[in-house]
């Protein structure tokens, strides 16, 4: 990248501290669960960012077979400039752009690269690591029952009528309707806390700020400080924690990160082990803990993340050093106890995925029969295909 602020928009000089790239995920199969309260949103995940200098210039190495998109960022992580398209390299291949947005008549010079140039790999994103995009549950509930649930979910009074607990919506799965959780949907329907790009409804093209941490509320409510009836400044998060907010934010704020008819989020609470949780829970830290919701105590997405282990667990270990008597890492034998528990409160999956098929009896995705006509073929070619070595 020759110089970011080469644009038909007004990106003032110096703005800039680096890009970020975002990786898309193509659509399975034909029929897909919503992601998010966009209607037929892709999902994505952040890749990493690579710093970019005083001169406006950036060179990073990046996946090669992999559709990128690329996002500009301030000093507070929050995106100012986004693509609304992606490139796609081969191995090898390089690419070069004169800017962001720059006048269309322009186009890079063909130049070697300056004996002086410093091409950066791209620095991991913050938060937890799994498969595919970006998921809510995952990334984004845990800084809320970090910071939030406090006054925002537990208690019979609910500050603001904002409840932020993780509660999964039971369904169902419909078009138009996404199957999320009770803080999403609260902060979904905020007037103008979480602004995102929705599908036919975009401007034409892009503008700083625009859309995003930028253009919504919440992200400059937890920057701030986000004050309480008293005017004390309250949710003041640690850096690592707001740029978790960000990244979602600046995906366009979706809920789930892949395309999947049997999600981790949707698993049932076992009885048993719910019981079994709780009682554990009650000896170890008391039973006002015990009794509480519980969403305020297992992520259904992701269990090391639960509030139950991360809030006892001391800040050195990655945790939240909330509550006395915890565990001094993830490798204390209480800690190891209330996993156990925490993912055996939880029925598996009834289904699984199977190349990306839902493999239900009764197909939700519509792909399905790609397997079944498999295997009919090879039952009706197995002797020419025995025959000619190919099994």
């Amino acid at each position: 990248m020759q110089n970011v602020y080469e644009s038909t928009e007004q990106i003032p000089a110096g703005s800039i501290k680096s890009l970020r790239v975002v990786r898309m995920y193509p659509q399975t199969t034909i029929r897909v669960p919503d992601r998010s309260q966009v209607l037929f949103e892709t999902a994505k995940r952040v890749l990493g960012t690579a710093p970019v200098g005083d001169d406006g210039s950036v060179a990073f190495r990046a996946p090669a077979g992999e559709p990128l998109m690329f996002q500009l960022l301030d000093e507070h992580g929050m995106a100012v400039m986004s693509m609304r398209t992606f490139v796609y390299l081969h191995p090898g291949e390089q690419a070069t752009c004169v800017g962001c947005h720059e006048p269309r008549h322009s186009s890079p010079q063909t130049v070697p690269l300056p004996a002086d140039v410093r091409i950066h790999g791209i620095t991991p994103p913050v938060g937890p690591r799994y498969e595919g995009g970006l998921n809510f549950v995952r990334t984004v509930q845990p800084v809320l029952d970090r910071y939030c649930i406090r006054c925002h979910g537990l208690g019979e009074k609910v500050e603001g009528d904002v409840n932020l607990l993780g509660t999964m919506d039971p369904g169902p799965v419909n078009l138009g309707n996404v199957r999320a959780n009770t803080a999403y949907h609260t902060l979904a329907k905020l007037p103008g806390m979480v602004v995102v790009a929705h599908r036919n409804r975009e401007t034409p093209y892009s503008k700083p700020k625009d859309y995003f941490s930028h253009a919504g509320r919440l992200a400059g409510l937890l920057l701030a400080g986000h004050p309480d009836q008293e005017g004390n400044h309250l949710a003041l998060l640690d850096p690592v924690s707001f740029r978790r907010m960000v990244q979602w934010l600046d995906l366009n704020g979706e809920f789930y990160g892949d395309y999947s008819w049997n999600k981790p989020e949707w698993r049932a609470v076992s009885p048993e082990g719910e019981k079994a949780l709780r009682d554990h829970v009650r000896r170890t830290f008391g039973p006002e803990l015990a009794e509480q919701p519980f969403a305020a105590l297992v992520n259904v997405g992701l269990a090391t993340e639960s509030r139950i282990l991360k809030a006892p667990l001391a800040v050195e270990a990655s945790g939240w050093g909330q509550i006395e008597g915890g565990w001094g890492s993830t490798s204390d034998p209480g800690y190891r106890k209330m996993l156990d528990l925490v993912e055996a409160s939880l029925q598996p999956p009834e289904y699984h995925d199977v190349a990306g098929t839902c493999q239900r009896p009764n197909c939700e995705c519509r792909s399905c029969w790609v397997h079944a006509a498999r295997q009919q073929w090879k039952r009706q070619h197995a002797p020419a295909v025995a025959e000619a070595g190919m099994e």
